[in-house]
């Protein structure tokens, strides 16, 4: 009974995509996360200034920037499965050297490097998901691969203040690395590129999930220029300034959590500072769930992203009059801003899969992906630039905030149609 009701689990596409792309990218975000936890070992060791640190967590986005597009563009012709193995094995081992870093500069090309390799992870996932499932599942899809966004820091912040608490700062980076490169194995057995190479679905299923998959395609004018075309896309283009305006935001607050945190409870264990910085993902993975399930049952994208992320912006304006103050007043407003913000990513990453032909949409995710982790680079850079002039986190809260009310107003002229209109004219890209 036991062996059946496995192999009915492995065979749940549900289940073997998603489970294993979810820990895959949990992975992948615990690597990318957990040098805020290392912060008062490497500033004591290195000698870094919390401006320094904020550069050189800002430089692993400028890494991030050179895959997505190419890693999009590779993943959409030829393999995801493939190209996220390779990524994979790569990032484990860059993060690996994270223990053997002796300087600044170290550091800073360490993050750059780690940037570049798990810079195509997010796109190529996002392209093997539009493979596997249709329209009406792809946010609850999506949804639960990018759960791994708030569960790898919720992850990531008390396992490392416990590896901390017996370990220094070197040994957590290699402890925390070994994982990923585990997982690798199990990434090349379990995933398939698309239905049709899948031998682990029943006839019937495959059959019919591929017909499904199928008619999707068909209501796409197929592109006829050069893919590159693709990103000039206006809604390629909007929604990766409001994905820029989003992240500078995300990114400030989810690596300066803990100092944040830190800085309003004074003399707080470092342990119990990596338990409270849980709790804001902890409300994000069931924000998530509520916003995608919400986006999937209306079948509406736009709206639940502009609403959600604006909301976002409000609470975290203001958390900033409570910071040094109340660290439960903080903790509640800053867990409600990043509820919300976690709760835009259902409908935000259906959206693009939506608007573009199947052949470039990996692309046009890709520049998606990577204008907004630009923003990745000034948020962490910002944030800590404030905390080192002004002595509190305040201002750097209200310029979060803001970016985020903006960036809802920046996605208001996106047209978004459904896709079963006719040859779905006005979303057509004249590329290939």
């Amino acid at each position: 009974m036991q062996r059946r009701w496995h192999f009915a689990i492995s065979r749940n596409r549900w289940f073997r995509i998603l489970g294993v792309s979810f820990v895959m990218y949990v992975l992948a975000f615990v690597d990318r996360t957990n040098l805020a936890m290392a912060i008062p070992g490497i500033r004591a060791d290195l000698g870094l200034t919390a401006g320094e640190i904020g550069f050189a967590t800002g430089i692993f986005f400028w890494g991030y920037l050179v895959l997505p597009v190419p890693a999009g563009r590779i993943s959409a012709v030829w393999s995801p499965k493939w190209t996220i193995f390779g990524l994979m094995v790569l990032w484990s081992g860059v993060s690996v050297t994270t223990a053997f870093v002796h300087s600044t500069a170290e550091l800073v090309s360490n993050r750059f490097a780690l940037g570049v390799t798990e810079g195509g992870v997010l796109t190529s996932v996002l392209v093997l998901i539009r493979r596997w499932f249709v329209r009406a599942e792809r946010a609850r899809a999506s949804t639960i691969f990018l759960m791994a966004i708030a569960v790898g820091p919720l992850i990531a912040n008390p396992i490392s203040g416990l590896v901390l608490t017996f370990f220094n700062w070197r040994a957590m980076f290699i402890i925390e690395a070994i994982p990923g490169l585990v997982w690798g194995i199990v990434w090349a057995l379990a995933i398939d590129d698309s239905p049709e190479y899948a031998s682990w679905l029943s006839e019937e299923e495959r059959g019919s999930l591929v017909a499904k998959l199928t008619r999707e395609r068909s209501t796409f004018v197929e592109p006829t220029g050069h893919w590159l075309l693709t990103l000039l896309h206006p809604a390629v283009l909007l929604l990766a300034l409001y994905n820029f305006l989003a992240l500078m935001a995300e990114w400030g607050v989810i690596f300066w959590l803990p100092s944040v945190i830190r800085d309003t409870a004074k003399g707080l264990p470092v342990l119990f500072v990596g338990l409270l910085a849980a709790i804001p993902y902890i409300a994000g993975v069931v924000m998530m769930f509520v916003v995608a399930s919400s986006s999937d049952r209306h079948q509406e994208r736009k709206w639940h992203m502009i609403v959600i992320t604006s909301l976002s912006g409000v609470f975290m304006i203001l958390a900033q009059y409570a910071t040094g103050v109340d660290i439960w007043a903080v903790l509640i407003l800053l867990t409600l801003s990043t509820a919300c913000f976690f709760g835009r990513y259902g409908p935000f990453w259906t959206l693009p899969t939506e608007l573009l032909p199947t052949s470039v949409a990996g692309a046009g995710i890709g520049l998606i992906n990577g204008a907004g982790n630009i923003g990745g680079v000034f948020g962490p850079l910002m944030f800590g630039y404030v905390r080192g002039l002004t002595g509190s986190f305040s201002i750097a809260l209200i310029v979060a905030g803001v970016s985020l009310v903006l960036s809802g107003v920046v996605a208001l002229p996106i047209r978004s149609r459904p896709p079963n209109e006719p040859k779905n004219a006005f979303l057509a890209v004249e590329a290939k």
